[in-house]
This record gives structure tokens, sequence and C-alpha cells, in this order.
């Protein structure tokens, strides 16, 4: 895939959920990428620059990032970025997407980690890819159930692709909550996906998890070449 850098229009912000918010921009025509890539964004009359991976899959007319607000420099910048605003961008990077027929994969991901496979699932789904996976686990770890994002187009997707299973993992549970509690550890893994050693694996989210995941994976026996990782900086 050729990197190229670009303008784009800002279109509009959308809320997701606590202080998660999507961000989308128009498309180049001749701007092309794979679900789960990222890109460069730089706001205007500034040199801030941060890379984002794409939430948005490229069956989709807009580019779109989502991000989970923080009091910094270029997130008060971009909160603030009015409508029609042009910004820089450039792109597309990283390895984190699916090749042809990979088997069985499982997402392992944590809060905004969820960027990433949301692009692959939509992209799996609008395509009805005939290349894709036999199953598909997504195993997604959240402090609070009241604040899951993606969680309704996440459930629509399960029953779009009957491959996918979605699984959600509550550390600090309401008391209303009815599944998965704690965080993803080798014996949840076992029991969910059984014979560890028969999956692809694809973490995505803060660097702890990633590492603590791996970790873990590789404690079963999982071999380096069934992982791949994305860290997301600044969300610890």
């Amino acid at each position: 895939m050729v990197q190229t850098a670009f303008e784009t229009r800002f279109v509009r912000k959308i809320p997701r959920v606590a202080d998660i918010v999507s961000f989308q921009f128009e498309r180049p025509e001749d701007f092309d990428y794979k679900p789960g890539q990222w890109m460069v964004v730089t706001l205007p009359d500034s040199s801030l620059a941060h890379h984002f991976t794409l939430s948005s899959s490229p069956s989709e007319s807009f580019l779109e990032i989502t991000t989970r607000l923080r009091d910094s420099e270029f997130k008060k910048a971009l909160t603030e970025l009015p409508v029609d605003a042009m910004i820089e961008a450039e792109g597309p990077f990283g390895s984190f997407f699916l090749p042809p027929s990979p088997g069985k994969v499982a997402f392992l991901t944590g809060g905004i980690g969820i960027t990433a496979p949301r692009s692959i699932l939509r992209h799996l789904i609008d395509t009805r890819a005939a290349d894709g996976p036999d199953r598909l686990v997504l195993l997604f770890a959240n402090r609070s159930d009241r604040s899951i994002p993606f969680e309704a187009e996440l459930k629509e997707m399960t029953a779009e692709f009957p491959q996918l299973e979605v699984i959600h993992v509550i550390s600090r549970p309401s008391s209303t909550w009815e599944g998965r509690n704690g965080h993803i550890d080798a014996a949840l893994l076992q029991e969910e996906l059984g014979n560890l050693r028969s999956w692809n694996y694809y973490l995505s989210g803060p660097p702890s998890l990633v590492t603590s995941l791996g970790q873990i994976l590789a404690g079963q026996g999982v071999e380096r070449q069934a992982i791949t990782s994305e860290q997301y900086l600044g969300y610890e």
C-alpha cells in the first residue's frame, strides 16, 4: 500500500460513550488503505501531529478516527476543530490487518483499542469476503459496562456475521451486569477458545494490556508468528 500525504476536510464529530469521540473526514478518491491501518493527522496552523488507527473501513465513504479525549494540547485543538476545517494527513501505515483465509482469528483488545477491530469487522461484513476467517472471536475488555465503545454496532455485527462472537470482559461491572467480569487471562482464554495454539491473535490497546496479553499467550505456548499486535500510546 502506497503512503501519501494529503489534505482533507473535517465533516463531523460523533460522541460515542463517556469521553470517547469519533471525528469524520472526507476521503480522497485516490486514498486507499487496508482495514486496521493507521495514519498521521496534523492539525491546521500548527505543528501538532498524532497518529490514529482508522476506525472507518475502506468500504465506507469517509475517514474516521476515534479517540479518548485527554487534557493534551493536541486533543484540545482536535475537540475545537470547526466543521469544514482542512487538516493534513499521511498514510496508510501499519500491518495490523488480516491476510486472506486467516483460519481462526481472536481479537484481544481493550478500550480505544477497538478501533482496528471495528475497521476490520466492518470491512468483512460490507464486502462479504469469501476469504475471511473460519471463525472470529472478539474479546473486548473495558472498565465499565456503561461505557463500551461501539457496543450497539458490535451487537448488530454478530447478527450480520455468523462467524463472529463478541465477548465483553468488564473489570468494574455495575450491579446489573450479567456478562464476564475481571480481566482477560489464561483461564478465560482457554475456556472461550479451547486449544490456544490453533488460533491467530490480534492484540490492540494500551501498551501494558498488549504486553500482558502477549506474555499470557507466550506462556501458553502460542508461537510468536501467530500474534500480531498494535500498541495505542497515551491511553494507560
